[in-house]
């Protein structure tokens, strides 16, 4: 069991490739059911080391999900903050995809807003009111969780450690910043989240773009504290407002905005 006091005891690279081969095997952190307790600190170093296993075999990351950003959201996980996990290339899929749900523990998905980078984010980035600066596109996203916690408790530990349970991204085309128009009805943002039709969740009015800032502006601090930073070209899932959804029976879920589209995925056996 991990030593919340101390951290040269830990076997992370042994624990790092037992997380992987899980993953791979849609059975992910088993190690949590045999009472393994992180801290925050240390879930970030294990998702580190699984992180550095995925590139040395050709995986790339391609950029951060910023996850428990909403009450919704910390009241279905039991946290009380925010975390963020990597997003890798080949964990990335079209517009009007299907996929399988047995490629996935217990999917569920959520629908949010995500954004491209034209460069690294700096502090004057959020100093004024609008989309920041650093933003060269806005989309809407499908995100693919595996849905197990199997830790006694809940824990932002096992959460970091497990990638904050992203599982991949179904990405829409969106709208770049240079054809949104730069006015006060651009921070009325609105989206829906559909499963054949039906209407299952969605918001409205500021809260997604105050979304987007807070958690860019919050990502770009907790990776400096862990001296990691953003780059131009990555994306940043920004997190959800609605609350994450089981997928349980095949469907299509589509999210919808007015403003910057929409993204739709087929979920079969």
């Amino acid at each position: 069991m991990g030593d919340p006091n101390g951290q040269a005891d830990l076997p992370i690279s042994q624990w790092a490739r037992r997380q992987l081969d899980d993953y791979d095997r849609r059975q992910p952190g088993t190690l949590f059911s045999e009472g393994v307790v992180l801290t925050v600190e240390q879930g970030y170093r294990l998702q580190d080391e699984v992180s550095k296993l995925r590139v040395q075999r050709g995986e790339r990351v391609v950029g951060y999900k910023v996850g428990c950003t909403s009450k919704t959201i910390r009241s279905q996980l039991g946290i009380d903050q925010s975390i963020n996990g990597r997003l890798y290339h080949n964990e990335q899929h079209e517009d009007g995809c299907a996929l399988s749900r047995s490629s996935f523990a217990q999917l569920a998905i959520e629908g949010e807003l995500a954004v491209r980078l034209s460069r690294a984010p700096t502090a004057s980035d959020f100093a004024q009111p609008g989309f920041p600066d650093c933003i060269d596109r806005v989309f809407p996203v499908i995100e693919l969780h595996h849905h197990v916690i199997r830790g006694a408790k809940p824990s932002a530990g096992e959460l970091i450690a497990s990638n904050a349970i992203h599982a991949g991204v179904v990405a829409g085309a969106g709208v770049s910043m240079a054809e949104l128009p730069q006015n006060p009805a651009s921070t009325m943002l609105d989206l829906a989240i559909r499963r054949d039709e039906q209407r299952l969740d969605g918001c409205s009015g500021t809260v997604l773009l105050e979304t987007i800032c807070s958690s860019l502006k919050w990502l770009t601090t907790a990776l400096e504290a862990r001296w990691q930073r953003l780059y131009p070209g990555q994306i940043v899932l920004t997190g959800s407002v609605p609350g994450l959804i089981a997928v349980s029976e095949n469907c299509e879920i589509l999210v919808e905005t007015k403003r910057f589209g929409s993204v739709r995925a087929k979920f079969l056996t």
